[in-house]
């Protein structure tokens, strides 16, 4: 029996050792070999990541003016994928009785697909410590009432296509967004300068580690990095005066509503437009309007289904997100006539003292085989008798520059294009380049852009199935700034600030710097933008009697086209030089079921002389440019008058010098049909030889008077 016991006594001896051998390699594996992977184990249990947003950087006007602010106000979250339907609708019913908000209000912005799927849904802004208490209190599972930092723009419409707005992140931007430290809930910019501007404005996340145990609770802080608020942003726009704008503006298209067309005999819809201030000094966007307009703070959380259709998708004043003043294209019409004249100047196809007879009309001749439209009128079929090249723009004869571009489609080699190089000089049919998103280019057409556009859309734009080839009425169309020409009001205001001020291209500026609000660097410049010139254009002899005709224009002694815009305005040392238009629209209006009506459009600077500023306004189906057009742009002009007396600012000039005195013949240098036109510090005037008259109306040199009869 013993030698039995003793090998269990032995076999127990050695299973013992075993276990504690087992025992001693795993508690050595654990505390020497795998130490260091499960101190990163109990490190992340017990570590918790607490992130922050940013404050959101501030957007002023020139002065100070604050445009975009951070307001703190109680909000209220539903986190909606922790409940399951049903327990939805309890919840949601419950918080419509605490916050007195419609169910199926909270629902569609429960259902906010621009919202991230991660991020809890804003139900509600704008309560007081009481409402958020109310909240609390029932501990309603997935609610949170809490303070927060939101935006708010304090001037409402004021500058709202300028600014933008923020709205909740998009699915498109969440991956880039996110992995940049955003958080799901934040708001980004959606346009204007906070989408632009984003990277500046938002700023660097805060995080704070937290060590806590198992049931959460918080033992110390391992590490806190405070957040980095976003930098301000300052813009070059007046805020009075781009109030100011926005207010001629609406009124203007209101009036223009109250007026009956000639052509349709219905009242003009005035659907929309835009108008634009340029400093032509240095390029600064002084005001920028843009109608219809829509107050930012209603995106900023998010707008139901039916909120958003009755704001934005009204079809009476459709596009109010659109800001027209770079994105709205227009037909240019006798605002083009600025071109047309500088490429008929450069080409030396005209005089600017010789004449042209104006019979309210222009025929292509028969010696040129005229096979489609051969005749083109004057807007009102009038004639209007015997026009130097001043007086075709002061009184904007349509036949004169038919003329000059038929005349100019004849000219092969370097002159052949001459509208559309002039156009190119003078920025159209590109960007500007101002700092706002989304900007279009406009068109200038040639050969290639039609065939092109016949091309893409022959039912459109070759409905009669006619040639795609660039037909001297193609060039007589564009001379007038119809046809395929568009361009933008920022594009038209930027070229006659370039032709006042004496050929400077300026990319339009409309942020002056951004400035920094870290501690370590608080207030001071981040970026400056210095004013950007595009190009230096030399303008061609004789463009002094262009500006002469462009002046004329709000003359009631010269009859122009917009004296009765500016009856009784004190021009003074103020006076107004500039173009009207009066712009044929293509398609239908949808909603009136009708023929779109012309688009009023008036460019001009001031004071003429000593040239300051630049405006160009743009109405959509108001009418004519002298009659809906010029008025808002005086109302403009005066305010800007009053401007001046309010902020005294230096000049800064960008202006080239003079150009050097032409060659005249010595017989014609006395001339007094040409001394007053005269470039400063030149002891004779211009003259380039080049007739129309009574006998030979398309210049030819050839009596055409029986063929005009």
């Amino acid at each position: 029996m013993i030698p039995k016991l003793d090998r269990r006594l032995s076999f127990l001896g050695i299973l013992i050792v075993g276990l504690f051998a087992a025992l001693f390699t795993r508690l050595w594996y654990l505390q020497v070999l795998n130490t260091e992977d499960l101190e990163k184990k109990a490190e992340s249990n017990q570590i918790e990541m607490v992130v922050s947003a940013p404050n959101r950087g501030r957007i002023f006007d020139r002065h100070g003016v604050v445009l975009a602010d951070n307001l703190r106000t109680g909000i209220v979250t539903v986190n909606k994928s922790r409940y399951s339907p049903g327990q939805l609708e309890l919840i949601i019913s419950e918080l419509s009785s605490i916050l007195g908000i419609a169910e199926d209000v909270l629902n569609s912005r429960l259902n906010d697909l621009q919202t991230h799927r991660l991020a809890a849904k804003v139900v509600a802004t704008g309560l007081n410590e009481e409402g958020l208490l109310r909240i609390s209190e029932r501990s309603l599972p997935g609610v949170e009432a809490k303070w927060e930092m939101t935006r708010t723009y304090p001037r409402e419409e004021v500058a709202a296509h300028i600014i933008g707005y923020v709205g909740a992140m998009s699915e498109q931007q969440a991956p880039g967004l996110l992995a940049d430290g955003y958080l799901p809930s934040e708001r980004v910019g959606k346009a204007g300068i906070e989408a632009l501007f984003e990277s500046q404005l938002h700023g660097s996340p805060g995080i704070t580690k937290l060590e806590v145990d198992n049931a959460g609770r918080v033992h110390r802080i391992i590490g806190d990095q405070q957040a980095k608020p976003g930098n301000d942003i300052i813009l070059s726009i007046d805020a009075d005066l781009q109030a100011a704008t926005e207010s001629f503006l609406a009124q203007g298209l209101l009036a223009a509503r109250e007026t009956v067309s000639d052509d349709s005999g219905f009242f003009y819809p005035a659907v929309g437009g835009a108008a634009v201030v340029l400093d032509l000094r240095n390029g600064d966007v002084l005001a920028m309007a843009s109608y219809p307009t829509y107050n930012p703070n209603w995106l900023v959380e998010g707008l139901t289904f039916e909120e958003y259709k009755s704001v934005f998708e009204n079809p009476y004043a459709p596009g109010a997100l659109n800001n027209r003043a770079i994105q709205g294209l227009y037909a240019p019409g006798s605002t083009f006539k600025l071109v047309t004249a500088l490429a008929g100047l450069e080409a030396r196809l005209i005089s600017p003292r010789n004449t042209y007879y104006d019979v309210g009309y222009f025929k292509i001749p028969d010696e040129y085989g005229c096979t489609g439209r051969c005749t083109f009128f004057n807007a009102d079929k009038a004639p209007l008798g015997t026009l130097d090249l001043s007086t075709a723009l002061t009184r904007s004869s349509d036949a004169y520059f038919y003329q000059v571009a038929h005349d100019l489609y004849w000219i092969k080699g370097e002159e052949e294009w001459a509208i559309q190089d002039m156009a190119d000089q003078l920025g159209f049919g590109g960007q500007t380049g101002v700092q706002l998103p989304y900007e279009k280019a406009g068109r200038i057409p040639d050969g290639d852009t039609k065939k092109t556009l016949f091309e893409l859309n022959p039912e459109a734009y070759n409905p009669y199935k006619a040639t795609s080839d660039w037909l001297p009425g193609d060039n007589i169309n564009t001379g007038i700034g119809q046809g395929f020409v568009s361009a933008t009001p920022i594009q038209l205001v930027n070229a006659y600030a370039a032709f006042a001020n004496g050929g400077t291209l300026f990319s339009p500026n409309i942020v002056e710097r951004i400035i920094s609000r870290n501690s370590e660097n608080f207030g001071e410049s981040v970026i400056e933008f210095e004013p950007k010139i595009q190009r230096i254009i030399d303008f061609p002899e004789g463009s002094l009697v262009v500006n002469e005709g462009l002046g004329g224009v709000t003359s009631r002694q010269r009859r122009g086209t917009a004296w009765r815009a500016f009856e009784g305005y004190d021009a003074g040392s103020y006076s107004v030089a500039g173009k009207t238009g009066t712009a044929q629209a293509d398609g239908k209006n949808a909603v009136l079921d009708r023929k779109k009506e012309d688009s009023a459009i008036f460019v001009a600077w001031a004071p003429r002389h000593d040239p300051r500023y630049a405006v160009a306004v743009v109405m959509e189906e108001a009418g004519y440019g002298g009659e809906a057009a010029a008025p808002v742009a005086r109302q403009i002009f005066e305010a800007l008058r009053a401007y001046e007396q309010r902020w005294s600012e230096p000049q800064i000039a960008f202006v080239p010098a003079s150009p050097a005195c032409p060659e005249i013949p010595e017989a014609l240098r006395g001339n007094p049909a040409f001394t007053s036109f005269v470039p400063e510090g030149c002891p004779w005037g211009i003259q380039i030889p080049r007739a129309n008259n009574a006998q030979d109306v398309n210049g030819d040199g050839v009596d055409d008077q029986k063929v005009r009869d």
